[in-house]
């Protein structure tokens, strides 16, 4: 790999267990700096997840474009989490999760 360089990843969550996925984006994170590019396709949560916590930890712009019924969106994870079909799906989880632990 060099600056030059271009990586496409198709689903990086597929076989690997939550930590592998975040060490895996940690790397990732790593080669981008040298000037890698990489190009992601995923159906993760903890993907979008690893990425937002990298876009800000590092004030670092990353592109990510959702379908949302039938229109495709633009949003950047530097600027807060996306709203697509993933993000809100985990989000439900959560709260259903929560209200019944507190039955």
């Amino acid at each position: 790999l060099d600056t030059k360089s271009v990586v496409l990843i198709d689903e990086p969550e597929a076989a690997l267990h939550p930590t592998a996925i975040s060490q895996l984006l940690d790397i990732v994170a790593m080669l981008a700096e040298r000037g890698i590019q990489f190009f992601m396709a995923s159906h993760s949560y903890f993907v979008v997840k690893k990425l937002f916590l990298i876009a800000q930890e590092r004030g670092w712009s990353i592109p990510v474009i959702s379908a949302a019924d039938s229109a495709w969106v633009c949003d950047d994870l530097n600027n807060g989490m996306p709203s697509n079909p993933i993000i809100a799906e985990s989000i439900r989880l959560y709260r259903q999760e929560v209200e019944l632990a507190l039955q």
